[in-house]
């Protein structure tokens, strides 16, 4: 679980974007198309932990019904995932609960960092 929270972090950085709405996952791009060299921070140094991907996969899925107050992302709560689990007739155990509530704590993290 640590590699894939190690791993979204370092995702959900790069993906947060800056005043003009840019991500930083953007401007290196525009960097590696200048120089012809793909600067070290794109690279994620943790590698992604392929029998982790439904809950990455569902992670997603509910991140992108996400609901937004002032103060920046809400968290996802454990209504909206037996919501999404009825609806998409996902089995999750308690565990996989727990490390989707522990992948939004980080992005709600780097939300409010960035």
């Amino acid at each position: 679980m640590s590699d894939l929270l190690s791993w979204a972090e370092h995702e959900f950085t790069l993906n947060q974007a800056d005043d003009k709405g840019i991500s930083q996952r953007e401007h290196l791009r525009q960097v590696e198309r200048q120089t012809g060299y793909t600067p070290k921070a794109l690279d994620n140094p943790t590698h992604f932990p392929s029998l982790l991907m439904y809950i990455w996969a569902a992670f997603c899925s509910l991140n992108s019904a996400r609901t937004a107050g002032f103060a920046g992302p809400n968290p996802i709560t454990y209504t909206e995932l037996h919501h999404w689990k009825e609806l998409t007739g996902t089995p999750l155990s308690a565990w996989d609960v727990q490390a989707l509530k522990r992948l939004d704590q980080v992005y709600l993290r780097t939300a409010a960092d960035g």
